[in-house]
């Protein structure tokens, strides 16, 4: 997967982030902000803060809402990516530190927040709109910065944001090897509510007698990561496996070069056989349970 531009060009969030903030929206958005935070807190010095970020965000919604229907561009995702931000951060940041404290609901609605965010920033890597890592990271870091973020929270949002962009990358990758995989008709990325259950990516796969099987596989960046994955699962029809990526395959970039992603293809071939010996025995077994029950 080659790119002409430069990382920085194609996210453009520091300069879709400034436009943003040109717009009649966003003053109509940070005059909202301000009046609710100065209701709930007075005045303080965290109202300028606050308004600026969530401001943008709010701006956005406004912006979208007015937009008619149509093909999805660059900017159109930098703009999601910018909108949802500070509620990615903020879920994010209470599912690490106070979920303990959470109800149920609670819980549901920031992963939620959560999985939508990691789809932005999958479908933004699709498109071909984060390249470098390093790239990544700085327009990340220089956005924040101008929304007036702390360097404790940019510090905390970079580590948050390279493990989404760290899962995402193999995720990817491991779906586009499944696609070149011989027997495997499609392998795609799964719905929010599929992500939430714990599939990342959702196979079609026709053996060589022409038996169909339909699976999720939920991909690990890492061997332990899955082997840990392995050990606390107990649904059926749920597979957890490692990418059959290392570090150095990436070369610095977010996605593999195509032939990188191919020479995986064997990894994959023995992994769906594996699954589909334990799908034979699941099919096998419900069978059974059904002709007693009969």
């Amino acid at each position: 997967m080659n790119t002409g531009r430069s990382n920085r060009e194609r996210m453009r969030l520091s300069e879709t982030a400034a436009e943003v903030m040109r717009s009649s929206e966003y003053m109509e958005a940070q005059d909202h902000i301000r009046s609710k935070i100065r209701q709930k807190l007075g005045e303080t010095a965290l109202e300028m803060v606050w308004a600026k970020r969530f401001a943008v965000s709010e701006a956005i919604d406004i912006q979208r809402s007015k937009q008619e229907s149509r093909y999805e561009t660059d900017e159109d995702r930098t703009r999601k990516f910018l909108q949802i931000m500070p509620h990615w951060l903020n879920a994010q940041y209470k599912l690490d530190k106070h979920n303990s404290d959470m109800s149920r609901e609670e819980i549901k609605k920031c992963k939620k927040t959560v999985t939508t965010f990691n789809k932005i920033i999958r479908t933004m890597i699709d498109e071909e709109q984060c390249s470098s890592m390093k790239e990544t990271m700085d327009s990340i870091n220089e956005v924040m910065l101008m929304l007036n973020y702390t360097r404790s929270e940019i510090e905390y949002a970079r580590q948050s944001f390279y493990a989404v962009i760290q899962g995402m990358r193999h995720e990817i990758a491991a779906e586009s090897a499944l696609n070149w995989t011989p027997g495997v008709e499609l392998a795609e990325m799964t719905s929010t509510e599929d992500d939430l259950n714990g599939g990342d990516i959702h196979v079609y796969y026709v053996d060589d007698q022409g038996e169909r099987f339909e699976f999720y596989i939920d991909i690990k960046a890492t061997k332990i990561s899955a082997y840990k994955a392995n050990e606390r699962n107990r649904r059926p029809g749920y597979y957890v496996s490692w990418s059959g990526f290392d570090d150095d395959d990436f070369c610095g970039r977010v996605l593999p070069e195509n032939r990188t992603i191919k020479s995986k293809c064997s990894y994959y071939e023995e992994k769906i056989k594996e699954i589909v010996a334990a799908e034979r025995q699941r099919r096998s077994k419900a069978q059974r349970t059904l002709r007693r029950a009969v």
